[in-house]
């Protein structure tokens, strides 16, 4: 970071805060009430060139290519320490025609990608001979932006001697497939996936199998060269207002620390980075498709530029959409910040079904489509049947995956949240005896009538297509993607004699278990919407002069889909690049 000199500082006192492997300065400092007629005449206590605010890999992102770009940085963020949700993730980039296809002769042509693009993620949309292969035309830009900038991007990252990259690798050291790597316009389905190389590895730290590192590794070296690049982070100061001049131009904005309102003007614009809404609870319920619980989200995220920039008239999109994973119910009542996702469920002699005792879906489709499955309707009942629904696992799954997303460590006393019992008669009794506990919580959910028999000949059914090795009901294990995320983690292969990798049959004799699992998100993927210079635009889709925004606080470019692995962070990489270069390339405005 900079000298003391160049440093925000407190009138009174300087603080320097130790986090995530380097220094973070939060300082605090009070600010005269805002509005738009006197906010020019006002005296800012902070000004630079470029406000980000949030500090996970988008954030970073426009921070750095914007001081690259000349502009002077600085960074607010709402929590303690730097990274955001990035921190907590696996830290992958979804990005195509990236260095390691080009040099494994892999072609990921422009307009083969875009079409992928369509199809995946305006599926009702697509048509494959129309303009735009069907989608509109703002929606095919930020597709476009974002297939142009992406290689690039990671690649400049390289050559600033920021981030150096690997292949993201599955189970067996080959590129990680696509999630819908079967997809007839999918050209190139596996090798998208990049991972960051480690400044160095750590004792106990979990790393990719060829050595890559994960989230925190990204942060780290993120933070590092902003620190590096004399980019100031203010950490603990949530932004709370939007700074507007009498034309509706973004000034700057309002944050708060220690109950004192703060001013921070920025002369070339403000960019938002700050996550989406997955931890407030009235607007997961009015916005997103169903019931959804909680997420892995930092704990930070909670629509606060939602409310800001649709207060300032901002086009709003994609608010029904999240970055799908179960979670375990009884986890995600006690609070919605749940860490224990269960991305598949874990184990080969294990499967899910429904208050009914009946599968609903294929246990290893990639995390962004199966929990997608809690959102059917009942009109006749007037519920979602499906927002309560069960992992079941036996013996052998505590054995090969004990202590894997809900699954019991053998050598450790039984967790709250697993449900236990010597038979399936047993097991049934002890769900109804559970769900009745958690009436209070959750509502008239019961077992249907009949469960208990349903249950057994449900197993039965999976039993018979494990033998087999082909699930006719719902394909489990038969695209790539089923496979890789059934290993994701490095785990090891299971030991089976049974043809299909995924399935094996569940023992003859209990005891068995059960959790009770729901809908959850790593984030949502919905807000404001932006254009390919990562603008954000009002209700008429024109840009709000000195705003952009970038990563899940805005409207997803990904739409309803999940790519694949990184389809998080690639395009918040991305789109932060191109924010903070058109940022740092407006012309300054007198604060």
């Amino acid at each position: 970071m900079a000298d003391d000199s160049q440093r925000p500082v407190d009138s009174t006192r300087r603080s320097l805060v130790l986090a995530a492997g380097g220094g973070v300065l939060a300082a605090g400092l009070g600010s005269l009430p805002v509005n738009a007629a006197r906010a020019a005449q006002e005296a800012w206590d902070h000004q630079t060139d470029v406000l980000v605010v949030g500090s996970g890999a988008a954030g970073f992102s426009a921070a750095l290519f914007a001081r690259e770009a000349g502009a002077e940085v600085l960074m607010l963020e709402k929590g303690p320490v730097p990274g955001g949700t990035t921190v907590r993730s696996g830290g992958v980039h979804y990005i195509p025609n990236n260095r390691f296809l080009r040099a494994a002769g892999v072609a990921d042509p422009r307009e083969d990608f875009l079409r992928l693009a369509v199809r995946m993620s305006y599926p009702d949309r697509y048509r494959p001979q129309a303009e735009h292969f069907g989608a509109g035309a703002r929606e095919f830009a930020l597709l476009e932006a974002f297939y142009d900038h992406a290689a690039p991007t990671v690649d400049r990252l390289t050559q600033l001697g920021i981030v150096d990259y690997l292949p993201f690798v599955d189970y067996d050291d080959r590129p990680f497939p696509d999630n819908y790597a079967e997809l007839p316009e999918n050209r190139a389905p596996r090798g998208r996936g990049m991972v960051c190389k480690p400044r160095e590895h750590r004792d106990g730290r979990f790393y990719y199998r060829n050595g890559g590192g994960v989230g925190v590794d990204l942060i780290e070296l993120l933070q590092t060269a902003a620190q590096a690049r004399d980019i100031g982070i203010l950490t603990r100061h949530p932004a709370t207002e939007l700074v507007r001049d009498a034309d509706g131009k973004v000034l700057g904005v309002v944050c708060e620390r220690r109950g004192r309102r703060i001013r921070v003007g920025a002369r070339r614009g403000v960019v938002f980075a700050s996550g989406g809404f997955i931890h407030d609870a009235a607007l997961r319920a009015r916005h997103l498709l169903g019931p959804v619980y909680g997420g892995c989200g930092a704990p930070t995220n909670q629509g606060d530029f939602l409310r800001l920039a649709g207060a300032a008239g901002a086009m709003l999109g994609n608010l029904q959409h999240g970055w799908w994973m179960e979670v375990l119910l009884e986890e995600a009542l006690a609070g919605s910040d749940t860490p224990t996702g269960v991305w598949v469920i874990p184990g080969d002699s294990s499967l899910a079904v429904n208050l009914a005792g009946e599968r609903f879906a294929n246990e290893k489709n990639q995390p962004g489509g199966r929990p997608r499955a809690h959102f059917v309707w009942d009109e006749v009942s007037g519920d979602f049947p499906q927002r309560v629904t069960l992992m079941v696992w036996d013996s052998r799954t505590v054995q090969l995956r004990g202590g894997v997303m809900g699954v019991q460590r053998a050598d450790a006393p039984l967790p709250a949240h697993v449900i236990a019992g010597d038979d399936w008669p047993a097991l049934a009794a002890a769900i109804a005896q559970r769900l009745e506990k958690l009436r209070p919580q959750i509502g008239e959910v019961r077992l249907a009538a009949g469960f208990t028999e349903r249950l057994m000949a449900t197993v039965e059914r999976y039993n018979g297509f494990a033998r087999r090795g082909v699930d006719e009901d719902f394909q489990r294990g038969a695209a790539a993607a089923d496979i890789a995320w059934n290993y994701f983690g490095n785990l090891p292969v299971l030991p089976s004699d049974y043809p299909n990798p995924t399935m094996h049959p569940l023992s003859a004799q209990g005891p068995y278990f059960a959790a009770l699992l729901v809908a959850g998100a790593i984030d949502s993927k919905g807000g404001p919407v932006v254009d390919a210079s990562a603008r954000v635009l009002d209700t008429h889709g024109v840009p709000i002069g000195g705003l952009y925004a970038a990563g899940n606080c805005i409207a997803s470019p990904a739409g309803a889909a999940y790519w694949g692995g990184g389809g998080t962070i690639g395009p918040a990489v991305v789109f932060g690049q191109i924010a903070g270069n058109a940022a740092a390339a407006a012309p300054p405005r007198p604060l």
